[in-house]
């Protein structure tokens, strides 16, 4: 079985490299072509690159070496149309179209009408439902909304990584052959010594994440603790700022790889997400998987993993995530003895694996 896997538009293994994901990304990917013997082609957006070339033994080729590169996004959205003409030739051999993300969806959408070959559509979270509430305006909302019913109606297999997402994209469109497969992750029962003074909070320093709340946090936190986040961001240098000002023990440490983020998580005891929406959550997934006490902002895609009291907790506002967190500290017994991998089952790397090679393999059967 042989795939081409379309990297999200304008995504290059160096865009991954930097967030610190590239390896994550790559991993599930490893793991189908040795379990299954499955022969993956990646298509990227490297901007100066004129070689293809392999990682851990993937092929990879940039899609820019095909049109002349430029700086200016709407050229390069209408030369992207051609992409699909010049590389059909290197999908003769391949079986399955995969879109990694929607946008860019529209590549492999050409290349199905003209190769005639299935395609698969996995999105991490809803593009559309996102422009929505970021308030990305009138006309990326429209557009979103207009590429997602495209991508979902010949699509011959779209997932999607949440239930909240497949309710949404249901009731919007009245489709029903979205299908679920969660995010993965890999349990890890370390019990190295963790520290109880400082929070971990993990994400992209972007308005949807909401660090605004973990700020107002740590101004009416009775105990002195520190907060450590790992993440880039266009707020960043606003949020620094604002920590310096307020004296807040808040260190910004930027993007790190995964390998080594699987390592912080297990020297933490608390887990911080603030965020406003999220999709499937990855670093939530992993933070419980690597043995951390969650805190979530209460919204419908965290209360899909997290069973409060039970597996973590949620919050809706800052005096309750403070109320919470004063308790924590005063009641050390109260501490969260349960189990946390038992709720991890469905995201289990080896599960989603055997998920994604059946999509795989009943597109063959339709092919």
């Amino acid at each position: 079985m042989k795939i081409a896997v379309f990297f999200t538009y304008q995504y290059s293994i160096k865009t991954l490299a930097d967030s610190g994901i590239f390896d994550r990304e790559m991993r599930i990917y490893r793991k189908l072509s040795e379990k299954f013997n499955i022969d993956f082609i990646f298509f990227t957006y490297e901007p100066h690159t004129d070689d293809s070339f392999t990682h851990s033994g993937l092929k990879f080729i940039p899609l820019y070496n095909y049109i002349t590169f430029s700086n200016n996004k709407i050229i390069m959205f209408f030369k992207s149309l051609i992409i699909p003409f010049k590389i059909k030739k290197l999908l003769k051999d391949v079986d399955i179209l995969h879109q990694h993300q929607l946008l860019g969806s529209w590549i492999p959408l050409v290349l199905k009408a003209i190769t005639k070959k299935p395609l698969l559509t996995r999105t991490g979270y809803d593009a559309y439902e996102f422009s929505i509430k970021n308030n990305e305006g009138l006309f990326k909302i429209k557009f979103y909304k207009f590429l997602t019913k495209l991508t979902i109606r010949y699509s011959d297999t779209y997932t999607v990584t949440s239930n909240s997402d497949m309710k949404f994209l249901s009731r919007k469109f009245g489709i029903n052959k979205i299908s679920l497969v969660p995010n993965w992750v890999e349990v890890n029962h370390s019990v190295a010594k963790r520290s109880k003074d400082r929070i971990l909070m993990v994400g992209r320093l972007e308005y949807q994440k909401n660090y605004q709340m973990a700020i107002d946090f740590m101004i009416k936190l009775e105990k002195e603790v520190t907060i450590d986040i790992y993440g880039e961001g266009s707020l960043k240098e606003d949020l620094n700022n604002t920590a310096l000002e307020k004296n807040l023990n808040i260190n910004f440490l930027g993007s790190i790889n995964h390998e080594e983020l699987i390592l912080i998580y297990q020297q933490y005891n608390y887990f911080l997400s603030t965020s406003e929406f999220e999709g499937n959550p990855k670093t939530i997934l992993e933070a419980l998987a690597n043995g951390c006490v969650v805190f979530a902002k209460n919204n419908e895609n965290n209360a899909e993993i997290i069973r409060h009291g039970e597996n973590g907790y949620l919050f809706s506002s800052t005096s309750e995530l403070v109320d919470m967190f004063n308790n924590e500290f005063r009641n050390k017994d109260l501490l969260l003895k349960k189990d946390n991998y038992e709720y991890l089952q469905n995201n289990n790397i080896d599960v989603i694996c055997k998920k994604m090679y059946k999509d795989y393999k009943d597109l063959m059967e339709f092919k």
